[in-house]
């Protein structure tokens, strides 16, 4: 394992009244909370005084939730106050109205630099042409000489500094060719990143939480096509919200009221954390313009 001590990591922070959108953790840790003594002062209603902290601990970080009465959340589960939950790559932090974003970890180079983890991204990691760190080697990437030499005339083949001076350029190009190459998975619901399914389902104008759990968006994203072409009709209506929610609405036509329906939402049968609100978004955004309904929940 590396070592990581004098590393960090990066969390893109979003929310009401944010100066900045990103910020580092190094392994003195970060304490958020309401006070003005802590490292991250988040000044709202729903967090508490000493609301949280991440930590370094045996060359991990944790969060950690300080007894909050809102509580802490970790991807879609509230955590356990005073138990430390390892964080990885990708993972949400959530705590009232703001959110937190595992970037990346950054880790400490021999020479005082910092160098991200390799991930096939552009400029992320050059990796190194004399062997050393050879555990933070990106895949993919030769390393004693670039496989670019075949383009060349075979004179140049045997050239060790031509070799080594392509692999620069090769180390930091094979990455967007990588995505390039395989953009069709970007649109794909099934592996696509979660920006952009909800990117996507803009392109229908069709509501996406970045709270619903992400096996749900991707569920949506995938009958995108069929919601669209039933938009404003009561078959597609049911359908939207048994993805969203996970339960069958009931949908009752007012005989005595013309243009005015009635959805009744068993939210009592599933555990969603969406409520009243996301589904009158979601109703008043599919139904038809001329048509009005009333909510229940049950």
């Amino acid at each position: 394992m590396a070592d990581l001590n004098g590393s960090k990591i990066l969390l893109k922070l979003s929310g009401p009244e944010i100066s900045e959108d990103q910020l580092t953790v190094s392994s003195q840790g970060l304490r958020v909370g309401r006070s003005k003594d802590n490292d991250l002062v988040l000044d709202n209603r729903e967090i508490s005084r000493q609301h949280m902290r991440i930590i370094w601990r045996e060359d991990k970080y944790y969060v950690e939730d300080l007894n909050s009465s809102n509580g802490v959340w970790l991807n879609d589960q509230r955590i356990y106050p005073r138990e430390a939950q390892e964080l990885t790559e990708g993972d949400n932090i959530r705590v009232g109205p703001f959110l937190m974003k595992y970037v990346r970890l950054i880790l400490a180079a021999p020479n005082g630099l910092t160098l991200p983890l390799p991930v096939p991204v552009a400029s992320q990691l050059v990796p190194s042409l004399n062997g050393a760190n050879s555990d933070l080697y990106m895949p993919g990437i030769p390393r004693d000489k670039s496989s670019w030499l075949q383009y060349l005339p075979s004179i140049y083949s045997e050239d060790e500094f031509i070799g080594r001076y392509l692999l620069i350029f090769e180390s930091v190009l094979s990455p967007i060719i990588w995505v390039i190459d395989n953009f069709d998975m970007y649109l794909s619901p099934e592996v696509a990143p979660a920006e952009w399914l909800q990117w996507m389902s803009s392109w229908f104008d069709l509501l996406m939480l970045p709270d619903l759990p992400i096996e749900r968006q991707r569920s949506i994203v995938q009958q995108m096509g069929w919601l669209f072409l039933r938009r404003g009709t009561r078959a597609g209506l049911e359908r939207l919200l048994e993805l969203y929610f996970g339960v069958t609405p009931e949908i009752i036509e007012n005989e005595t009221e013309p243009c005015h329906f009635i959805v009744r939402l068993p939210l009592s049968q599933t555990n969603n954390d969406l409520g009243h609100e996301v589904a009158d978004r979601l109703i008043a955004s599919q139904k038809p313009a001329f048509a009005s309904f009333t909510l229940e929940i049950t």
